[in-house]
């Protein structure tokens, strides 16, 4: 019997390399996720820092109120700009988990078949050595081997 063929290996491996991409996109958006993040920490911490200091001054002249309230309007309009991306990475973030479920799932339906049609082809190989023995044993004893 010839050795197991599965005629879709190409497919199979296609299909592989489709969820690998997928996958790799999803961490791409993630790695984004969470720079975003620490952007945005990185700001919350700036702005504390910033209120923090003026609030330790002895006395405090009116241009640092005024550098204090610049300083706050922009951070809060860079807040504002990466709230945005924040929400539209997570909007990719959950389209990109369907393409990535459904890539698995195209995946995983070939291996399933390719597993299925290996059982059978063993099956029917064992099947055919068992035969081949049970005939070599018989044509043993038509002939008085023994």
């Amino acid at each position: 019997m010839k050795a197991f063929r599965f005629p879709l290996d190409r497919v199979l491996g296609w299909r592989h390399l489709q969820m690998r991409e997928e996958e790799e996109k999803l961490a791409a958006l993630q790695h984004r996720l969470d720079l975003l993040n620490q952007r945005m920490n990185t700001l919350t911490a700036a702005k504390r820092n910033s209120e923090l200091a003026l609030l330790k001054l002895p006395s405090v002249q009116g241009c640092e109120l005024q550098a204090l309230t610049a300083f706050q309007a922009r951070t809060k309009k860079l807040w504002a700009a990466l709230d945005l991306e924040q929400s539209q990475c997570e909007k990719g973030i959950a389209a990109q988990r369907l393409r990535l479920l459904k890539a698995r799932k195209d995946f995983r339906v070939l291996e399933k078949l390719k597993d299925t049609r290996k059982r059978a082809w063993t099956y029917l190989r064992d099947r055919e050595v068992e035969s081949t023995a049970a005939d070599a044993h018989m044509s043993k004893l038509v002939r008085g081997d023994q």
